[in-house]
C-alpha cells in the first residue's frame, strides 16, 4: 500500500507521501470501515462484508483507481503550496461524481 500508486505522482514534486497511505493513517482507515460495516475482523484477516462489497461494486473505477487518487494528492499538494484553489478542486471532483452518475442512471 505505502508504495501504490506512486508510479503515478509527478517526479520531482513533494507531496505528504509517496503512494496511498501510510502505516498511521491506514489503522485510522481500517478502523472506520470496521466501524461503519464495511469490513470485519476474522482473526487477523479483514473480510468485506456484503456493504463492503456491494460499496465496492456500484462505485465508478475511476474513483477507486490509484491514479485517480494520486491525482488528488497532486492537486491537494498545489492547493497548500497556493497554487490551486479548493474551490477548484472540489467543483472538478463534483463534476467527475455527477458524470460518473449520470452513466449509470441511463
Amino acid at each position: 500500500m505505502e508504495i501504490a500508486g506512486s508510479e503515478a505522482l509527478e517526479k520531482g514534486v513533494e507531496v505528504e507521501r509517496k503512494g496511498l497511505g501510510t502505516p498511521a493513517t491506514r489503522a485510522g482507515i481500517i478502523e472506520n470501515l470496521i466501524y461503519k460495516g464495511f469490513i470485519e475482523r476474522d482473526k487477523k484477516n479483514l473480510i468485506a462484508t456484503n456493504k463492503g462489497i456491494s460499496l465496492v461494486t456500484i462505485v465508478s473505477d475511476t474513483f477507486k483507481s490509484s491514479e485517480t487518487t494520486a491525482k488528488w494528492e497532486m492537486e491537494l499538494s498545489d492547493i497548500a503550496s497556493g497554487k490551486s484553489s479548493k474551490e477548484e478542486f472540489l467543483e472538478a471532483i463534483e463534476t467527475e461524481i455527477k458524470e460518473a452518475v449520470l452513466t449509470y442512471s441511463k
